[in-house]
């Protein structure tokens, strides 16, 4: 019987040098932005395709970040307050301070005062926000349309209602339960926008893992899980009208530099995310902190239906996975949930913030070559394996 191991990725990929300005709002946009978004997006689209991508994006082409653009889709952000750190940079200093004058959403280095937006009233998700986010979905559509992409075959990211509460501290309601449900009963206007759309929707949910080191840093492993329960359940309210298997998650524990040793275990948090309601979970599965973590799996059943999408490249590091090697990844989570239940992915995005990026664009796509490559080696070796 015909196998094929699908291959996709997390998300961001290198944005275009000469747009990079105009995305991180240090140029005001020309009158033609949008036809330049428009041929850049038909570009990244094309270039997926031409490696072999089977699940693809636009490579969040025009946002700043994963956050930032839901975030100013809502009012009730008019307050700033410091951003969250991470706690393995907290302690390890030498390494830290190299990124004194860094700024993104996490605070690297206590050198470097990083401020964030944070609520201040009520939260809705507003009618410039829903012009605006029906205005990159239809960038989306219609690029995959003129690349001949079936919708069910592109995936759009957006940010949990807890992942925005990591990254935007609450200075409004005082009850971190309201506000993630404020958070959700708001974020369910986009979701539902990307699945009428026709595509497939990706949920971005660093806080159920990153969140352990960073804004939750100071709670006990149990206080934490109870945090993460508070979330998932906010989540899937938000997503009750959008069927499963039209869902993808994304759990993360940060794309930032750091040494991540404070990282929470997959085995701490997994018999939560599993009771998410995305049909298709993407977790980190080759880094040097979570390589080992498929073994999580020789004793944690997968629910009937949901189907895994580990990481097999590491989005950090310039050096070129092996197809074999990543084979060698994917069996090993092959060979204990099944060949219908794996598809290729990678730990992260490769530039989670417009032009933050550790790998160079050619490099970025020599990766995803070798992703692909891989994914064939693996059907190869599930033909040998009889699985």
């Amino acid at each position: 019987m015909l196998v094929h191991i699908k291959t996709t990725h997390v998300g961001s990929l290198p944005r275009p040098v000469e747009l990079l300005p105009y995305i991180r709002g240090e140029k005001p946009t020309p009158e033609n932005y949008q036809e330049l978004l428009d041929h850049a997006t038909q570009q990244v689209i094309a270039r997926q395709k031409e490696v072999g991508i089977d699940i693809l994006n636009d490579g969040e082409l025009g946002r700043r970040d994963y956050v930032t653009a839901a975030r100013k889709r809502m009012s009730g952000f008019d307050a700033e307050k410091a951003a969250t750190s991470a706690s393995d940079l907290e302690e390890m200093t030498e390494y830290s301070d190299k990124f004194e004058g860094r700024k993104g959403l996490l605070t690297l280095t206590s050198k470097t005062e990083v401020k964030n937006a944070a609520c201040s009233g009520p939260i809705a998700y507003t009618a410039a926000g829903v012009a605006d986010v029906q205005e990159e979905i239809q960038r989306v559509v219609a690029a995959s349309h003129s690349a001949g992409i079936p919708l069910d075959q592109v995936f759009f990211s957006s940010p949990s209602p807890g992942t925005l509460a990591v990254f935007f501290d609450d200075d409004f309601f005082n009850d971190h339960t309201k506000y993630v449900t404020a958070l959700g009963e708001a974020m369910r206007t986009e979701y539902e926008a990307i699945y009428a759309a026709g595509l497939m929707l990706q949920v971005d949910c660093p806080d159920l893992a990153m969140g352990r080191h960073s804004k939750f840093k100071n709670m006990t492993i149990d206080e934490f899980q109870s945090i993460a329960e508070v979330h998932i359940q906010v989540m899937n309210t938000a997503l009750a009208n959008i069927p499963a298997e039209r869902i993808r998650m994304h759990v993360c524990w940060g794309n930032y530099p750091g040494p991540h040793h404070h990282d929470v275990p997959l085995a701490d948090i997994v018999h939560l995310v599993l009771t998410a309601k995305p049909q298709f979970l993407s977790i980190e599965a080759c880094n040097p902190g979570h390589g080992h973590e498929w073994e999580v799996f020789k004793t944690v059943k997968l629910p009937v239906g949901k189907v895994l999408m580990p990481g097999v490249l590491d989005t950090t590091t310039s050096h070129i996975e092996h197809p074999r090697l990543v084979a060698q990844r994917l069996m090993n989570y092959i060979r204990l949930v099944g060949k219908d239940s794996v598809i290729a992915s990678t730990d992260c995005g490769f530039s989670t913030a417009a032009g933050a990026m550790n790998i160079p664009t050619e490099i970025v796509y020599a990766k995803l070559q070798a992703m692909v490559k891989g994914a064939r080696v693996a059907e190869e070796m599930i033909r040998e394996e009889g699985i």
